[in-house]
């Protein structure tokens, strides 16, 4: 007689749900994936489908990162999902910008595999700048499509169940009460993204965890090929890899003044720009702003995306027609991402620094090795 095999459930079908899901199924397990709504509606398929090595600071952060790209190209080349796996380049528009890339070339170019590009190198890339820091280790996927894609393989490789419309409400195992009955499972992972007010809320007000809400565009193709993921040196004050290097203090700290002296909305909306061009059609995917509160307002600002588009179209040098507009959003606390333990054999993963995409295979092939 065979064994009944271990009964997993989980919570949420953004990224950081089917990456457990994934690592569930190669232990062996029986796994259900319950999601609220008739699909991934959530941070999973509101960014920009780019899987960010450079900008993870030294540690745990970069080598889940790094840990991350191997399994998304192992499943990217698996299932023929679109994807580039091209890199990145941060772009200075200034010289106060190309001050922090050269410190951190200097300080950390050995750890990311980065390499310093002139302006004639940037020109050649039909973009505007005094120069680059170039990263071979960002991919690129559209994340709609991705995330889509990726449900189905787990299903057809794994027998993963999928049951969407399907709200879990209440968790006593054996037993997981939802909208539409009860069911049954021996270990549950929960991955519900930002909404952390259904389960165990008390267990997550104790984090402090908020909302950041970004503000997302779609511009079609103005006719270039952008195989590298763009920034520029305004991501260079957003991102640890850069913030938390002792020698990037002072080339930071003018940067932040320049900053705050010429354009002062781009910090008071934490702009940073990042352009990825996705899919067939290459549109472009732009953004982002970020603000951050417990209850979001669901308007978006038409003066911030006016200076997110002013910022892609001057490094691009293109006029940009834009066709989609939408709300970014994702947990956001003191920590990068948060594990709690609120009940035996019940976990609940959150990601809240809005670096799901880039660290969420890894960090589940971590918890459910245990």
């Amino acid at each position: 007689m065979t064994a009944a095999r271990h009964r997993v459930a989980i919570v949420g079908a953004g990224i950081v749900g089917l990456a457990h899901a994934w690592a569930a199924a190669l232990r062996g397990d029986d796994v259900a994936v319950y999601e609220k709504d008739a699909q991934a509606n959530g941070a999973s398929v509101r960014n920009f489908g780019l899987g960010l090595v450079l900008g993870q600071a030294p540690g745990e952060l970069l080598t889940l990162a790094q840990e991350s790209r191997q399994l998304w190209l192992e499943f990217l080349t698996a299932s023929g999902c679109w994807h580039k796996a091209k890199g990145s380049l941060v772009v200075a528009r200034s010289q106060a910008e190309l001050d922090v890339l050269e410190a951190f070339q200097e300080a950390c170019s050995q750890l990311y595999g980065t390499a310093l590009l002139s302006a004639a190198d940037v020109a050649e890339h039909q973009l505007k700048g005094l120069g680059a820091l170039r990263s071979p280790n960002e991919i690129a996927v559209d994340a709609r499509q991705a995330i889509a894609t990726l449900a189905l393989w787990l299903q057809k490789q794994y027998g993963v169940q999928f049951h969407y419309g399907v709200q879990v409400k209440d968790i006593a195992l054996p037993y997981i009460e939802t909208n539409r009955g009860g069911r049954t499972a021996d270990e549950v992972v929960i991955c519900s993204g930002h909404d952390f007010q259904t389960l165990y809320p008390t267990h997550f007000a104790a984090l402090g965890i908020r909302r950041c809400a970004l503000q997302m565009q779609r511009v079609a193709n103005p006719g270039i090929c952008l195989d590298p993921a763009l920034m520029t040196g305004l991501s260079t004050l957003h991102y640890g890899a850069f913030t938390q290097c002792a020698a990037l203090e002072a080339p930071l700290q003018a940067l932040r003044r320049e900053v705050q002296e010429q354009a002062p909305a781009l910090l008071e909306h934490g702009i940073h720009l990042i352009v990825q061009q996705v899919g067939k059609q290459g549109e472009l995917i732009i953004g982002d702003s970020h603000v951050v509160a417990d209850t979001l307002p669901p308007f978006n600002r038409a003066d911030v995306d006016a200076l997110i588009l002013e910022l892609a179209e001057d490094v691009l040098q293109k006029p940009l027609q834009v066709t989609e507009r939408w709300q970014g959003i994702y947990a956001s606390g003191r920590r990068p991402f948060e594990i709690v333990h609120p009940a035996a054999s019940v976990q609940a993963i959150a990601i809240t620094s809005g670096i799901g995409m880039s660290i969420a295979f890894a960090l589940a092939r971590r918890n459910l090795s245990r």
